[in-house]
């Protein structure tokens, strides 16, 4: 008798649950430990108390764990600004130097005041579209204690490690250069309009960081910041604002929310994108010009903007623009500096292809054709007069993950090929004989990042 009531139950619980919804409670060690490990990597576990009934026919929502990972609350407040900041404190020393030299090649005189009024242009686009009744995240009491928080918080961060770090300025000017505060404000100032607006349309959110990344570049180019102080005001002014919401909403709870902040995760069917780039070039070999004479470059930097529009998920076609500059020395004269400035542009084919099925990440390759421009005045005048222009391609690989919607990075590895042609005149002084027109290729290979708006 007890057999049979136990076949009974039995059949009664195969009949209420289908066999197309495969649902295990873990409300117990001994089921939890009976779960293969590869599937609690992928697989959220709901106990069956907590399914929803629709009809007679159990729906369970399952998240997989890469998107958990992306919508969890503290991983929205930290993941853009933590490896900003991490990036500052890494680039400190030689390599903010090189980004210096790259300025000082081209706009060695770069000197104007906008980026003090820009730095508050988010802030200001913010007020006006509160004031005209746009309705965003907060009420004004709310938005304005978020805000003061926000503020505080960024003044106290930057201010307190501006005086203990002690960094001089590139210009030699003041031992307060890390972090920018400029660019910490901007930051801060466009992450407040995401905040408010995001949501009203991502295109806002986009308009501010381009703003504030006008800025940061600008503080480079004013000579008055390295890009380690750079980076870092970006993550601390984005930090500063996340925090500063977040003690605001302990405070506010409910009260005065209209929008609530839900970033959009979801991947864009075309990987699209316009974005600023910047990385460490390395020559891969010196250049002979004559005489057992060699041309030695030493690791530099090189800046510029790429971008491509898809055809479909797998191609595009696009290109990118960019400035470089490497120190050289001459083999026989190493004392005197001498440098490589190369200035690139390239039009060609790009290629994606998903890292797993709906996958944020994406393998990236690109090849490029076009021309290259070296500065003769930052070589050998004396000895070679390079012509005006010359061959150039490129060939890149990268890695890129959809941060957001509209928002993505990558890590590249690009190799660059750059013909030139150069007229010598024989030189006692340098000990080349060599006369003539002559023909040079400069081998380089680029290790960096790139920020990008996807669309």
């Amino acid at each position: 008798m007890r057999n049979l009531s136990l076949y009974l139950c039995l059949l009664i619980l195969c009949c209420a649950i289908p066999a197309t919804a495969q649902v295990k409670d873990i409300t117990t060690d001994s089921v939890t430990s009976s779960i293969p490990k590869s599937e609690l990597v992928d697989t959220v576990y709901v106990p069956q108390t907590a399914i929803e009934q629709l009809g007679d026919t159990p729906t369970v929502y399952v998240m997989p764990l890469g998107q958990q990972i992306f919508e969890n609350k503290y991983f929205q407040m930290t993941y853009i600004g933590v490896p900003l900041v991490v990036a500052g404190i890494a680039t400190q020393g030689c390599t903010s130097q090189h980004f210096k030299d790259l300025r000082d090649a081209y706009v060695p005189t770069f000197d104007y005041s906008y980026d003090d009024y820009l730095q508050y242009a988010p802030a200001a686009a913010m007020l006006i579209m509160k004031a005209c009744g746009v309705k965003g995240r907060s009420s004004w009491g709310r938005m304005i204690v978020s805000d003061v928080f926000s503020v505080a918080l960024m003044a106290g961060i930057v201010n307190g490690l501006k005086y203990s770090v002690g960094t001089m300025r590139p210009d030699n000017s003041t031992r307060n250069s890390f972090p920018s505060g400029h660019t910490a404000t901007a930051f801060m100032a466009a992450h407040m309009l995401h905040k408010e607006y995001g949501n009203v349309s991502p295109w806002i959110s986009v308009g501010g960081y381009t703003v504030a990344a006008v800025v940061g570049v600008s503080r480079q180019l004013n000579n008055r910041h390295w890009i380690s102080d750079v980076l870092a005001g970006a993550g601390i002014g984005i930090l500063s604002v996340e925090f500063g919401y977040f003690f605001a909403d302990q405070i506010f709870k409910e009260k005065g929310l209209y929008n609530i902040d839900k970033p959009d995760f979801t991947i864009p069917d075309k990987p699209s994108h316009l974005g600023l780039t910047m990385g460490l070039t390395l020559p891969l070999a010196p250049i002979e010009i004559g005489n057992g004479q060699q041309l030695i470059s030493t690791t530099g930097s090189r800046m510029g903007i790429d971008g491509a529009w898809y055809i479909n998920r797998y191609v595009g076609i696009g290109g990118s623009a960019a400035v470089a500059s490497m120190p050289t020395t001459l083999a026989s004269d190493t004392e005197r500096r001498l440098s490589i400035d190369a200035a690139t542009v390239a039009l060609g084919a790009y290629g994606s292809i998903p890292m797993g099925e709906s996958s944020r990440f994406r393998a990236n390759l690109k090849a490029l054709l076009g021309c290259n421009f070296i500065d003769n005045s930052a070589l050998l005048p004396e000895v070679m007069t390079l012509d005006k222009a010359g061959f150039y391609y490129e060939i890149g690989a990268s890695i890129s993950v959809v941060a957001r919607r509209h928002f993505g990075v990558s890590v590249f590895c690009d190799y660059g090929g750059h013909c030139f042609s150069a007229t010598h005149t024989p030189s006692s002084q340098f000990g080349i004989t060599r006369e003539g027109r002559y023909n040079y290729m400069l081998h380089t290979t680029t290790i960096g990042a790139t920020t990008s708006i996807l669309f």
